[in-house]
């Protein structure tokens, strides 16, 4: 049986010198000067310590964020492992929206620490995400890979199985960041009909995943080509064709080359990509069934010429 958690917050570091404002960001709870990072050369162990003391400031204050604002429950998987998902989305019955995150230290809800302490929430965290989720009435579930200690590969399976494939949902959607997306298709390799069967679209934000080095056959790699897009860090503006050899899915720029920028600037893109994949497809008009006729016609009789 999963255990889920009531709402009850977790302690936020009273000592920590630095708030959030109202608007998410970062700022001296004295002077009121933005946050900025001190490096101490000399002390490597203070250094390290401040760092830990900023991540565990954000990850609280996200955290309580997710269950106070988005009413968000926490469901633990194993001893240390656990993830967000929104109260009854394994009966949704409408869309599920799954964010995967990359790996380091970065918890459920943060993309990134830098730009969360730097440029703010909406730039460095989930929460655009999941206001988008709430205004579409999606469902959500938030993979926490890198809390419990197991590898990427190990929780994204350990979700799908406990959670993702449980659901009723009939669209299930993927946004997988960096190395989110490496085990996303890892995933895909060990359960390919399954999630085929299950996942409407996947959006692969500068992912580390690798259709050459990683065992998907081309029924898997035919599956990608027509349910997925890589936004990919290049000087092109957003969402210009990106091509690629090694592409296993269409490429588009991500319009940055900051790989921590790339799930904020692509949101709206991503979300249109999804919009567009459960569009019903219009049928031809008998004015357009002609026209493709007689160019078909037209076609061959030049070629015969």
């Amino acid at each position: 049986m999963l255990e889920c958690s009531d709402t009850s917050r977790n302690p936020i570091h009273l000592d920590f010198p630095y708030s959030f404002s109202e608007n998410g960001h970062l700022r001296h709870k004295v002077t009121g000067e933005p946050y900025k990072f001190t490096f101490r050369l000399d002390d490597v162990r203070g250094t390290e310590r401040e760092h830990h003391n900023l991540c565990h400031y954000i990850t609280q204050h996200v955290y309580d964020l997710l269950e106070r604002n988005f009413h968000l429950i926490r469901v633990h998987l194993e001893e240390d492992g656990f993830v967000f998902m929104s109260p009854g989305a394994l009966y949704h019955p409408g869309s599920l929206l799954v964010l995967i995150q990359d790996w380091g230290t970065v918890r459920s809800g943060v993309w990134s620490w830098k730009l969360s302490a730097h440029e703010g929430l909406e730039r460095g965290s989930q929460i655009p995400y999941l206001r988008w989720a709430a205004l579409e009435s999606c469902a959500v579930i938030i993979m926490n890979p890198n809390e419990g200690g197991k590898t990427l590969e190990h929780h994204v399976h350990l979700v799908w199985e406990r959670l993702v494939s449980r659901s009723s949902a009939e669209h299930i959607f993927v946004v997988a960041h960096g190395y989110g997306g490496l085990a996303f298709v890892d995933l895909l390799c060990c359960q390919l009909e399954e999630v085929q069967r299950r996942v409407t679209a996947v959006a692969f934000l500068d992912s580390s995943h690798n259709l050459w080095h990683q065992p998907l056959g081309k029924a898997g790699r035919d599956w990608l080509k027509s349910h997925s897009r890589t936004w990919i860090l290049s000087t092109k503006p957003l969402n210009r064709s990106v091509g690629s050899l090694k592409a296993g899915c269409p490429q588009i720029s991500a319009g940055t080359q900051c790989h921590d920028s790339a799930p904020i600037i692509c949101m709206e893109s991503v979300f249109r990509f999804f919009s567009k994949t459960i569009q019903p497809k219009a049928t031809p008009t008998p004015f357009e069934i002609i026209t493709r006729s007689k160019s078909r016609a037209k076609d061959q009789n030049n070629n015969s010429i």
